[in-house]
C-alpha cells in the first residue's frame, strides 16, 4: 500500500530540487509554497537575495512539478493538492486554473481531504450542493477546516460551522473561529478570553493570526496593551512563516527605529513576495537613503511595482519622484498619468498634488475649476491638506465664488485636524472679522496654538500683539521672546518688528546696531518696509551691509 507523503515530507523533496538553484524565482515560489509551514524559508531567503536580479537563470523548480507528478500518478493525495495549488497560483509553472482543479478533483477522488476542501471552495460559487458534499465528505473522514468555508453558504449555522472548525487542530480554521470571537466581543475582558486561541493558531502556524496578534499589541487595541516589543514578536514569527504583511511591518519598524540594514532586508522580503506596501516602504527608503544612483534608481523601480498592483499611495509617490527627477530622467507626462491615476482611484495626495498643478500650471495647463473640485474630493474623505487648500480657493475665488465664509469653516477643520497653517489662518480671521466675527482674544489663543508649534509668522503677529496690547495685556518680555522665535527662522515679518522694536526702545534698552542687522536681513528678504528704514537711516551703508545687499540681488538674478 501506498505511504502516502505528509506535507512536511513534500516541502524537504520541493527543496532538494530547487536548493542548487541560482534563479531568486524558484526561492520565492518556494517560500510561498511552505506559507504556514515552518521550513527551510530563511535559508530561500537568503538564496533569493543572493541572486537577486539573476531571473534569466535557469529555473529548477520544474524537477519539483516532476516529481510530484511522478507521486501523484502512483495516487498520492498530498503531491495532488499541491500541484493543484501551484497550478491555480502559478508556482513554478504558468497558472493554470483548470489544471489545478482538475488535480483536486483527482485528489479528492483519492481520498485527500485538503483536496476536498479546496474543490469544494472552486465550486462553491456556482455549484453550493455540490461544495457543501465535498466538504460534508472532507468533516465526515475527520478534516472539520471545512467547516470553516462551509460557514460562508450555510448562513443559519454560521457559528456552529466556524466552532467546529475551530476545534480541529488546523491553524487557519482556529483562527477564523477566534477571530471572529474576538471581533464579536463586547467588553476588552471578554476579547482577552479569546486571545489564547488566536495565539494557539499563531504558535500552530497561522501567520494571518501573527499579523493580527502584532497589530493590536502595536496599537494596543482590542483588548491588548500596547506592547510594541511583542507585536514585533508576532510579526517576526509571521515574516519567518513566509507572510508578506508580516515582513512589511517587521521591516518598517526595524528601518524606522533601531536597524535599518536589518529593516531593509525584510522589507526586501515582503517586497519580493508582492507585498505592495513593502514595495512602496523599501522604494521610498531607497530613493530618498540610497548612496547611489543605482540604488536609487532600483528605489523607483519598487515605487512603480507597487503603483501597478494600484496601491495608491504608491502613485502619489512615484509622481512626486517623477516629477522631481529623483532617481530617476524627470518625466513630468509620467508624472502627470501617476497624478491622474491616483485621483481617478480617490487618492487624496494625488488629489491635491494634480489640484495644485492645476493651479500653477506646472505639468499642465491652468485650469483653477479642476484645482477646486480636486481640493474638494480630497477634503471629502476627510484630507486636512485637502481641506486647507479647498479652503485657499474659496479665500482667493480660485475656481469658485469668493466666500470668506466658508474658507473659515475649511480653515477651522483643518486646524481642529491639528494643521498648523489653518490654525494660523483660523487665528487671523478672528483678529480681522474674515468669514467670522470678529474676536481678537480668540484670534490671540489660535495664533498662539500655531506659534507654539513653530509657525514663524504666528510668533511675528503674537510678538506684535504683545507689544501693542492688542487683545492680549501689554508685555514687552513676551513680545521679545515671539518676535526672536520668528526672527531665528528669518521671518521678515518677525525680524523687521523685531528691528523696529529695539530701534525705538519700546520697553526695551534701545540697540540701533541689532536693529539694523535683523533690519538688513528682512530687507534683504524682500520686506520693503525694513528697505525703506535702511535707505532712510543707512544712507552711508557699512560694508558688511552692502555684501548682504549684493547677496540678494544675485539670488534674485538667478531665480
Amino acid at each position: 500500500m501506498l505511504e502516502l507523503k505528509t506535507h512536511q515530507d513534500i516541502d524537504q523533496l520541493v527543496w532538494s530540487c530547487i536548493s542548487e538553484s541560482t534563479n531568486p524565482l524558484d526561492f520565492l515560489d518556494y517560500i510561498r509554497h511552505v506559507r504556514n509551514r515552518f521550513a527551510q524559508q530563511e535559508q530561500a531567503f537568503e538564496s533569493a537575495e543572493r541572486y537577486q536580479g539573476q531571473t534569466d537563470a535557469p529555473r529548477m523548480f520544474g524537477q519539483a512539478v516532476s516529481a510530484l507528478t511522478e507521486l501523484a500518478g502512483q495516487g498520492d493525495g498530498n503531491a495532488m493538492f499541491h500541484l493543484g495549488r501551484w497550478y491555480r497560483l502559478g508556482y513554478g509553472v504558468g497558472v493554470d486554473s483548470d489544471r489545478g482543479v482538475d488535480w483536486y478533483r483527482q485528489g479528492a477522488h483519492a481520498g485527500s481531504t485538503a483536496c476536498m476542501v479546496n474543490l469544494g471552495r472552486f465550486l462553491a460559487p456556482t455549484d453550493r450542493e455540490a461544495a457543501i458534499a465535498w466538504w460534508q465528505c472532507a468533516s465526515e473522514l475527520g478534516d472539520k477546516s471545512a467547516h470553516c468555508f462551509w460557514a460562508d453558504f450555510d448562513k443559519a449555522r454560521y457559528e456552529w460551522h466556524l466552532e467546529l472548525g475551530g476545534q480541529s487542530t488546523d491553524a487557519f480554521a482556529q483562527y477564523c473561529w477566534a477571530y471572529h470571537l474576538h471581533k464579536h466581543a463586547q467588553t476588552p475582558e471578554e476579547k482577552l478570553r479569546h486571545l489564547p486561541l488566536l495565539r494557539v493558531s499563531a504558535e500552530r502556524g497561522e501567520s494571518m493570526a501573527c499579523v493580527y496578534l502584532g497589530q493590536m499589541h502595536r496599537g494596543g487595541w482590542d483588548g491588548c496593551d500596547k506592547d510594541e516589543e511583542t507585536a514585533m514578536q508576532w510579526f517576526h514569527m509571521g515574516a519567518r512563516l513566509g507572510n508578506e504583511t508580516a515582513c512589511a511591518a517587521y521591516g518598517r519598524h526595524m528601518l524606522m527605529d533601531s536597524d535599518a540594514e536589518l529593516g531593509r532586508r525584510y522589507l526586501k522580503r515582503g517586497a519580493a513576495l508582492g507585498d505592495a506596501y513593502a514595495q512602496l516602504m523599501l522604494g521610498y527608503h531607497l530613493v530618498w537613503s540610497g548612496k547611489t544612483p543605482e540604488q536609487q534608481a532600483q528605489g523607483v523601480d519598487w515605487m512603480r511595482q507597487s503603483a501597478l498592483q494600484g496601491h495608491t499611495p504608491a502613485m502619489s509617490k512615484l509622481a512626486d519622484v517623477l516629477r522631481m527627477g529623483k532617481g530617476v530622467a524627470q518625466d513630468n507626462a509620467q508624472a502627470l498619468y501617476w497624478m491622474q491615476k491616483g485621483a481617478d482611484k480617490g487618492n487624496p495626495d494625488c488629489q491635491t498634488s494634480l489640484g495644485t498643478a492645476y493651479m500653477h500650471g506646472e505639468i499642465v495647463e491652468t485650469d483653477h475649476e479642476k484645482s477646486h473640485n480636486l481640493y474638494h474630493l480630497a477634503s471629502l474623505q476627510g484630507d486636512m491638506w485637502g481641506t486647507y487648500l479647498l479652503g485657499l480657493t474659496h479665500e482667493n475665488g480660485d475656481g469658485t465664488e469668493q466666500s470668506p465664509e466658508k474658507a473659515f469653516a475649511c480653515f477651522l477643520e483643518a486646524a481642529k485636524q491639528g494643521m498648523t497653517q489653518a490654525i494660523y489662518k483660523v487665528g487671523m480671521a478672528y483678529l480681522w472679522g474674515e468669514g467670522v466675527a470678529a474676536d481678537i482674544p480668540a484670534g490671540a489663543r489660535w495664533l498662539r496654538m500655531a506659534a507654539t508649534e513653530g509657525h514663524g509668522l504666528s510668533q511675528a503677529y503674537l510678538g506684535m500683539m504683545f507689544v501693542y496690547g492688542h487683545g492680549v495685556e501689554e508685555n514687552t518680555e513676551r513680545a521679545m521672546y515671539w518676535l526672536r522665535q520668528s526672527a531665528a527662522q528669518d521671518n521678515t515679518l518677525g525680524l523687521r518688528e523685531l528691528g523696529f522694536l529695539l530701534d525705538a526702545g519700546k520697553g526695551v534698552p534701545r540697540n540701533r546696531e541689532e536693529a539694523m542687522h535683523l533690519l538688513a536681513k528682512a530687507a534683504s528678504l524682500g520686506d520693503d518696509k525694513a528697505q525703506q528704514w535702511i535707505d532712510t537711516n543707512c544712507p552711508d551703508k557699512p560694508d558688511w551691509l552692502k555684501a548682504l545687499r549684493q547677496t540678494s540681488l544675485e539670488d534674485d538674478a538667478r531665480k
